[in-house]
């Protein structure tokens, strides 16, 4: 009997053994399962991704195509804008000189008139005339004063 004993308890450690082995695959199977399943989530997930990045790309490229047509229109009306600058500047100074000129004008008037002393008898009776006229002269030339 002795020599079947240690056959015995060594069949028996060797069955423990099994068993525990047989447990640890089905823990390891069991993890293996998860990491199946959360690979394919991670799949999924990487494929959403990869999607969100093509549309992404899509709009950067959308918003580049946009800019650069925002900015050439900006650059023509930005060069009329110059234009219309340069002409109004023009007109400003055309306008300016004809002011100087008018006044120059009323000016010479003044003086022309202010200075002849000799009076008729038809210059008497249109002086009233001459008043008014020479006062709608003075208020022309000090609101052409006025604008520059």
């Amino acid at each position: 009997m002795t020599v079947q004993f240690p056959g015995l308890l060594l069949d028996g450690i060797l069955a423990l053994l099994l068993v525990a082995v047989i447990v640890a695959c089905v823990i390891v199977y069991r993890r293996l399962g998860t990491i199946k399943a959360g690979q394919s989530e991670l799949k999924l997930l990487v494929d959403q991704l990869n999607g969100a990045a093509l549309v992404a790309q899509r709009s950067v490229e959308g918003l580049a195509a946009s800019a650069s047509d925002i900015e050439s229109r900006l650059k023509l009306e930005s060069d009329k804008a110059s234009r219309i600058a340069d002409e109004l500047s023009l007109m400003t100074e055309v306008g300016n000189n004809l002011a100087d000129r008018i006044a120059n004008t009323i000016e010479k008037d003044h003086g022309v008139s202010g200075s002849d002393t000799s009076t008729t008898a038809q210059g008497e009776n249109m002086g009233s005339g001459r008043t008014e006229g020479k006062k709608q002269q003075r208020e022309i030339l000090a609101a052409l004063r006025e604008a520059r």
